[in-house]
């Protein structure tokens, strides 16, 4: 979905032509729409997306997302690695744990709610399955589609789980500050400087910029806070 900051870029002349190719990106990167299956054939760009995005939302009630509707990107993360993973596992057994922990430390380091950017990631790859056509696979340590710029691209890859993970939150970074990167941090998101600088301080303003949908932050805020009710169980369990 990395298409729409070419649109939002005051370089681009072709602006109209992305929007449509990011939305039709839009179905192979959202999990459980498979390119080409008849049910998407049969219905509009605009449904095939909020079904997709209803996976996430549907458990969640309207009075349970308002605390969480004007959050900020930016922020030290409340829920710990430990949970992330437990929540994940859940619903994909062959999760690697060291994931969420990597999500922990380079939000730590950049100031980025890291916890939050792993429900981003949940909604980018479908419970790190990769599932619904899309053309990136785990082994490209790439959690939230960077560089999946048309249909069928596997986009950017990484060395390794951690490099994946700081790509990610470096992205996120370029949107939320106009800060250089923290000392000792080398750039590793291909499409940082491609981004307008501190353009989306919270996540509901990532709509219509990291991805086309009205719904795009509902679904990660709805998974966080899924998230932050599992691990609020989870204390009281114990």
């Amino acid at each position: 979905m990395q298409i729409l900051e070419r649109f939002h870029s005051k370089k681009s002349r072709k602006g109209h032509r992305l929007v449509a190719m990011a939305l039709m990106l839009m179905l192979t990167a959202v999990p459980h729409i498979a390119a080409g299956s008849d049910d998407v054939a049969e219905m509009s760009i605009d449904e095939a997306i909020d079904m997709a995005y209803d996976e996430y939302i549907r458990d969640v009630s309207p009075d349970a997302m308002r605390p969480y509707a004007a959050m900020s990107i930016c922020g030290e993360s409340e829920i710990d690695a430990a949970h992330m993973a437990r929540f994940v596992l859940r619903h994909n057994p062959d999760f690697d744990p060291q994931i969420a922990r990597e999500f922990i430390r380079a939000g730590s380091r950049y100031g980025i709610r890291g916890d939050i950017a792993f429900c981003q990631a949940i909604v980018e790859t479908g419970w790190f399955k990769y599932t619904g056509g899309t053309a990136v696979t785990a082994d490209s340590h790439n959690y939230c589609g960077l560089g999946v710029t048309s249909k069928g691209r596997k986009g950017a890859k990484f060395a390794t789980v951690a490099d994946g993970v700081t790509a990610h939150i470096q992205h996120l970074y370029a949107y939320c500050t106009t800060d250089a990167l923290p000392p000792g941090e080398r750039k590793l998101d291909p499409r940082f400087d491609m981004v307008i600088r501190g353009c989306a301080k919270r996540w509901h303003e990532l709509n219509g910029r990291w991805a086309m949908n009205s719904r795009y932050s509902t679904a990660i805020l709805s998974v966080y806070a899924s998230l932050n009710e599992f691990a609020g169980k989870s204390k009281c369990q114990k």
